[in-house]
């Protein structure tokens, strides 16, 4: 039976579930997401907003724009949980198939909940990922993140290795089946990082099919006043990725014990070492930069590496660099080593790229033809 209008309006008829947590977005960036996600050419989408107590007229946006969609809801937290906590009230009351999960200051393109769930359908996929652009607030093109055309079996041990490494850490570029996750909820760190690789993980775990696209559905901004555009990253930034990086490890242990699953934790916890590195480098303050330093090294030698069980030639360079360097030459010769050892990581990327411009053309000449 096809359902009634009201219930397409209302959002009970909902394919594609949207949550979105909402704290101090810029208004301009509030109104901009919330016309690309109520103007998706799917229009059986259910738009969830999460007011994380903000203080400013983000509550009154949401309030106004859901009197006139229907298929909008609004949360209102009394106190503020962050990002995590928001979802996971947002997923108490998912009633899609397919749940995707925004940031409410990027753009999703007009067909991105089209184009995903029809690749979700065609392979009946539990998870799928598309590219992504990233730009500015002002809408300046800063980078592009590519994802190769490609569908994953996730019974199939080449193949898991294979999703494992196409696993970004972003959330937003993904529909994730509502019944393989609906078990699952956001954890709380320190602080405002790390749950979202986590999910991830947790996501794939539990999954049976992955699909990637390098179709470009979503853009991302990046700015000051958001979770990941800070400046300055202090301790509990390093505890929190070192914590994080644990409850990873941890996840992958308990739900996959296969070689390429123990591989896959060991270089996330070395590439979550460099990123840390990075933090510790552009922070501004001389006297905590040596206190986050001395923190990160004990991190090193005394709990991440005894623990490792791959990547051992990979594992003595990070102890000889972070002996002998500053964080910002480590973090480069540790980004780079660990590429290099990772050459199916190239050799992704680089079909990945291949994808991209073969549809770019694609669309050129559809375009062209019309």
């Amino acid at each position: 039976m096809k359902p009634d209008a009201a219930s397409r309006k209302n959002g009970s008829y909902a394919k594609v579930s949207i949550i979105v947590p909402v704290y101090r977005t810029p208004v301009f960036l509030l109104q901009r997401f919330l016309k690309s996600a109520l103007s998706q050419t799917l229009s059986e989408v259910q738009l969830i907003t999460v007011d994380d107590a903000s203080p400013d007229d983000c509550p009154r946006i949401l309030d106004a724009a859901a009197s006139e969609d229907h298929r909008m809801t609004v949360i209102h937290r009394s106190t503020n949980g962050r990002a995590g906590m928001a979802r996971n009230d947002g997923m108490s009351l998912v009633k899609g198939k397919y749940v995707l999960f925004a940031d409410a200051d990027d753009i999703m393109q007009p067909d991105m909940c089209e184009t995903l769930l029809g690749l979700a359908l065609k392979h009946d996929a539990d998870i799928v990922a598309c590219s992504c652009s990233i730009s500015d607030q002002e809408g300046n093109l800063v980078g592009r993140a590519y994802l190769p055309d490609r569908q994953y079996d996730l019974a199939v041990t080449r193949h898991r290795a294979k999703a494992y490494r196409s696993l970004t850490y972003a959330l937003w570029n993904k529909i994730f089946r509502h019944e393989v996750i609906a078990p699952l909820r956001f954890e709380q760190f320190e602080a405002n990082i790390g749950e979202d690789t986590l999910f991830n993980v947790a996501a794939l775990c539990r999954s049976r099919t992955m699909v990637t696209t390098a179709y470009c559905g979503y853009d991302y901004t990046v700015h000051t006043a958001s979770a990941t555009g800070r400046s300055s990253r202090g301790m509990p930034y390093l505890r929190t990725l070192a914590l994080s990086g644990d409850r990873i490890k941890q996840t992958l242990a308990a739900a996959d014990k296969s070689v390429v699953a123990g591989k896959y934790a060991d270089r996330v916890a070395l590439k979550r070492f460099t990123t840390g590195c990075g933090w510790i480098a552009d922070h501004p303050d001389p006297k905590e930069r040596a206190v986050m330093w001395a923190y990160w090294r004990r991190h090193l030698n005394e709990h991440l590496l005894p623990t490792l069980k791959s990547c051992k030639l990979l594992a003595a360079w990070y102890r000889l660099v972070t002996a002998t360097c500053d964080p910002s030459t480590v973090y480069r010769l540790t980004l780079i080593a660990s590429r290099i050892t990772d050459p199916l990581s190239i050799v992704d990327k680089f079909e990945a790229r291949m994808a991209a411009k073969r549809r770019s053309r694609m669309n050129l000449a559809h375009s062209a033809h019309n």
